[in-house]
């Protein structure tokens, strides 16, 4: 049975690649079976739907609560089967929903940032995956997302500018204490930084100038 979520990802493919140069690579990094997150930077409302296209595996995205309340962005949510949850405070509900949908061997989607970039830099990370994570066992697999903004914007359409898309290799943080938390969460977005090919350092994250060394860049 063909869903929603499989024809706009078919779509969304299709039209990326008419009006822009997609360049994928690391796709072989996201595990083809089991449960992962993943953890992509994100700057243009088009991520979520550009990543499915793309991505061998159906992805379960958490969409912040303001967006699910929007009339047009909240219909989107539902018909790509997201699920909302309130930023800002403990959301059990949402905390569920995520574990279960991990403990089905499933895909779940975070943008670690908690809500798009206005100016492209990367934002403080929020520890929601980094728990997830700690709690199920599932892997986190960074992305990083580059070029969407500038190719769907006029006159980018006209000169098919390039959308780079990096999957990087799977890792599982180490558990440790709530006081950690921070640094994990600045690991997260220092291996998502180092997937970007053009990088500027945001003064609020400065942890972000020195990406661990094991942060893979992938090829293929």
């Amino acid at each position: 049975m063909i869903t929603f979520y499989d024809f706009a990802a078919f779509s969304t493919g299709v039209v990326a690649r008419l009006v822009s140069h997609v360049d994928v690579r690391g796709v072989e990094n996201l595990p083809r079976t089991g449960p992962a997150i993943v953890a992509p930077n994100h700057r243009n409302m088009a991520d979520p739907p550009l990543l499915a296209a793309v991505l061998p595996r159906k992805i379960y995205y958490m969409t912040k609560q303001e967006a699910w309340d929007h009339s047009f962005l909240g219909l989107l949510s539902r018909w790509f089967e997201a699920f909302p949850v309130r930023r800002g405070e403990v959301d059990l509900v949402a905390y569920r929903r995520a574990l279960k949908i991990l403990e089905e061997g499933k895909v779940l989607g975070i943008f670690p940032e908690g809500h798009r970039s206005r100016d492209g830099r990367l934002l403080p990370g929020q520890p929601g995956a980094i728990i997830l994570a700690q709690r199920s066992g599932a892997p986190i697999v960074p992305v990083g997302i580059h070029g969407v903004s500038e190719a769907l914007s006029w006159p980018g359409i006209l000169r098919r500018g390039v959308i780079s898309i990096r999957v990087g290799q799977p890792y599982h943080p180490p558990r440790g204490r709530r006081e950690q938390l921070p640094e994990l969460t600045a690991d997260l977005m220092a291996r998502i930084a180092a997937l970007l090919p053009t990088y500027e350092p945001n003064p609020s994250v400065p942890d972000l100038d020195a990406p661990t060394s094991d942060s893979a860049t992938p090829t293929g």
